[in-house]
Order: C-alpha cells, then structure tokens, then sequence
C-alpha cells in the first residue's frame, strides 16, 4: 500500500502500541495530539446476544471486518465476557496478526469520526524481538497495509493504512521526552514496564547498544496473579480476573477510585484487606523488577543503577505500580506525563516527520 498525499482523502500520522495488556494509539489531528488506550482483549460475540442482555451496542467496541461473518468484542466489554480473552502473550507474532490490526483500527475510529480517513502508521517491536527478528518488521507491514472496511458500533468505516515504519520500542519515548541537550555520545535509556513485560533500551544518540536493550516476562500482571493467589490463600475467595485487574487499577489510583467491595459467603472481606494485599503484591514483583535492571545495567559500588544513561525514562502502565521502586535505586530517573502513551507519542511524532518529507517529495515531483 503506497500513500497518495495528492488524494482526497485525509491523511493522518498514527503511532500504533500493540502491547500485550492495553492497546495504545496517538493521532495527530487538527494539530494536536489525541491518544486512547483499551484493553488488549479480544474475543468472539453473539451480538443478538447481548442486544437481548440490555448491553449498550452504540459503545460496546464490537468490531466485525467486512466480508467476514464473526464479530469480535475489543476491550473492557471482551475481559468482562470470557475469562479467556485472547491477548497474545508470548507470540512474537501478534505483532503482525489479524488481531494487532483489529485492535489499531479500533483506536482509530474511536479517536476520529470521519467514516473514511487514511493513517500514516509507526508502531514499535520489544528490542530483543526486533533484534532477533528481523523479518518480522516485512510480517508486521504486509499485516497492516491496504484499505480496510469494518463495521464498529454499528457504524460502517474505512481506513487506509500504511506502515511507515518499526522502530525499537522505548525509542519512540526518547523521541519526545528525550533529553536533547546530551550529545551523541551520551548513552540514553528507557525502562517499559507494562502488563506482562519489563523491556529496557538503552541507545547512544539513535544507535541502540544492544548489549542493554533487554526484555523479561515481569510486569504489572504478575502482581495481578499474585493478588489472586493470596486472596485464594488467605480468604478462600478466587477473584476473577475483571475483578483482580479493578483492585489494581483502584490501588493505582492512590485514593481516586474505591476499591471494589468483594464478598466471600455474602461476607466482605474488607477494601483495607485487599489493599493490603496489593501493596504485598507490588512490593514483591517491583523488588524482581528492581533486580533485573540492576543485573541488566551498570551497577556502581554504590548500589545506583544506570549511573551513566542520561536521561533514563521510566513508562508505560507499570509506573504507577513500581516508579518508586526503581526511583529509590535510579535517582535521575524520570517519567512523563502521560507514561502509558508515551512510546505511541513518539511514535505519532516521529510518522508526522516522515509524513512531511514524504509530502515535500511528492510536491516537489
């Protein structure tokens, strides 16, 4: 798919975060940036169904592809559906599946309203799959490039995509938020920690040094899962995982949403209980964190981690859990703003440049 800026069609810059836990994109519209996140949930509905159960199918995000007859709920309405959503945890290649581009056009129509628009795509790879695979990049364009019609809430919508490009992970924040008074030779780094993964990314101007860039399966939802385990132990009460996921969501939150009141034999076990539990859960899984970037990075005699990288960013969904953590071993360390759309900003940003330059060739053609 080849983008024709001289076309009647509206074309924006999009940057695409596939993660395994939340689905993030950023559009630039109208001169500003606009961003959403779902859930990284996908699974298959009877949409006569839920009509009859009284769900609201004008916001549901129930998406069904032209020429196909399934339709797929994306989001809060899939977790709260099925206890098996599909999120493609540990397949590589998610990236370049039919749900990456189900989840991206989503977004995308729920950030703009016109029925036909055109996106300039950059999405991003964790650093050790694009390291170590390199033609998956190829998988992801052929996945996500062409004319797509697509029904969502009801409302019939077509979106033209083409990938500009795949960059690293983490080097889509450095893009925004990096610090652009270190030179090429200072040694810049990122720390993404989202749902189920911690990947690191170090680069020295826009060279990666590949010895630093490294990902492990640690994240957010492993505080989650042993949130269920110790409610389990201590309470005889399995949460469900709709359920587990709001008592993080509220013990993130630091008091702007209540912890939800969960009852065994229509007895409370209390929201101070299951706060209590959180934090446990959060310590533990921020201190494994902790020790897989200190055995990552640099360690000084000292005990600080990453003395040297400048700046070193910390983002994604798992900031609100365990910045304090690594803050207390990283002095330096920062977090944008928005730490959740963070990669997808920079990846909007860096598709707008692109888009220019593509757009001053065409003209000057």
């Amino acid at each position: 798919m080849k983008i024709d800026m001289k076309s009647t069609l509206n074309w924006y810059s999009y940057g695409h975060d596939f993660g395994n836990a939340e689905i993030g994109g950023v559009i630039a519209y109208n001169g500003q940036f606009l961003s959403r996140s779902i859930p990284t949930a996908f699974t298959k509905v009877d949409t006569s169904a839920l009509k009859s159960l009284g769900v609201e199918m004008d916001n549901a995000n129930i998406m069904r592809m032209t020429g196909e007859e399934t339709s797929y709920a994306v989001g809060e309405l899939a977790l709260q559906q099925t206890i098996e959503a599909y999120n493609g945890f540990g397949d590589i290649q998610r990236y370049a599946s039919h749900f990456s581009l189900r989840g991206l056009l989503t977004v995308a129509a729920l950030l703009i309203p016109d029925n036909a628009f055109g996106l300039y795509v950059v999405t991003g790879l964790p650093a050790e799959t694009y390291i170590k695979n390199t033609s998956l990049r190829n998988d992801i364009k052929e996945a996500l490039d062409g004319k797509h019609f697509f029904t969502l809430n009801g409302q019939v919508r077509s979106i033209t995509i083409e990938v500009a490009t795949v960059v690293m992970e983490g080097a889509g924040a450095l893009i925004t938020y990096g610090d652009k008074s270190f030179g090429k030779t200072t040694e810049s780094a990122v720390i993404d920690i989202g749902g189920r993964t911690t990947d690191l990314y170090v680069a020295r101007g826009q060279v990666p040094m590949t010895d630093f860039c490294k990902g492990k399966p640690l994240g957010v939802e492993a505080a989650t899962q042993l949130l269920i385990e110790m409610c389990e132990r201590k309470f005889d009460r399995t949460l469900s995982p709709y359920e587990a996921r709001e008592i993080m969501h509220a013990y993130a939150s630091n008091g702007r949403k209540e912890i939800p009141n969960i009852s065994v034999y229509g007895r409370s076990i209390g929201t101070a209980n299951l706060g209590r539990l959180a934090d446990e859960a959060v310590i533990h899984i921020g201190s494994e964190i902790v020790s897989f970037v200190s055995s990552a990075w640099r360690q000084n005699d000292r005990g600080a981690i990453a003395a040297s990288f400048k700046p070193v960013l910390c983002i994604g969904g798992g900031v609100y859990y365990f910045y304090s953590a690594l803050k207390k071993r990283i002095p330096h360390l920062s977090r944008p703003d928005d730490p959740i759309h963070a990669n997808a900003l920079g990846y909007c940003t860096l598709g707008s440049r692109l888009m220019q330059r593509k757009d001053a060739q065409v003209y000057s053609a």
